[in-house]
């Protein structure tokens, strides 16, 4: 198996926009499958049921869209609510909006004003990829399904969030970015917990899973 280092070369290096866009089509297909009845169902992240996930799944995607055209990631809604319940329009709707907002290579170059990808585009849209392949197995685990993963996908999401996700110090590192965004978005909870030990032959995605706080066991 590829070494971190190497993975995290290879991040640097590759552009994340094809990478994005196959998360974005995983996702997209995973919101599909959800039943009514299914979207009030917990999931393992904590935080959200169904229909939060999927109103934070699509305020991430409009975060990133914001980040692609440089302006303030932070200045849309914390969640957004699909029109008429129909989740899967409004996904792919901000999906092909997210992604003409990165056509530009050089959104991949220049800075951004996301705390932990502050050095460039490129790192800012690989974090997203991490993200929303994250949330697709929280969405995936609450609703009963079982996603064709992408190993290259999960192996990049894998790579960000072993680099911008130390295994130590996650509560200082929160605290300290929670201070340089709005302060009506200070109070939320941690996006990801402590690291949960998993089998040295796990599964890309439950390491993946695993890394940023989910037990996939």
């Amino acid at each position: 198996m590829t070494g971190s280092s190497d993975h995290h070369g290879r991040m640097n290096n590759t552009d994340p926009r094809p990478s994005f866009a196959k998360s974005l089509e995983l996702a997209g297909a995973t919101i599909n499958a959800v039943k009514p009845d299914q979207l009030n169902n917990s999931t393992p992240c904590g935080n959200y049921n169904v229909r939060e996930l999927l109103g934070h799944l699509l305020s991430g995607l409009d975060r990133a869209g914001a980040v692609g055209r440089n302006e303030n990631p932070f200045g849309g809604p914390e969640t957004i609510e699909a029109a008429n319940g129909d989740w899967i329009a409004a996904w792919e709707e901000m999906a092909t909006q997210t992604i003409a907002a990165w056509v530009d290579p050089a959104t991949l170059t220049r800075p951004t004003a996301l705390p932990w990808a502050a050095e460039s585009g490129a790192l800012a849209l690989w974090s997203y990829v991490a993200e929303i392949t994250v949330h697709t197995w929280d969405l995936a685990q609450a609703t009963n399904q079982n996603p064709a993963w992408d190993n290259d996908v999960v192996s990049e999401s894998l790579a960000v969030m072993e680099r911008i996700l130390p295994a130590a110090g996650r509560t200082e590192m929160f605290a300290s970015i929670r201070a340089t965004m709005p302060e009506d978005m200070r109070d939320g909870p941690a996006p990801y917990a402590s690291a949960v030990p998993v089998d040295t032959n796990a599964t890309l995605i439950n390491r993946l899973v695993a890394h940023v706080g989910r037990d996939p066991r």
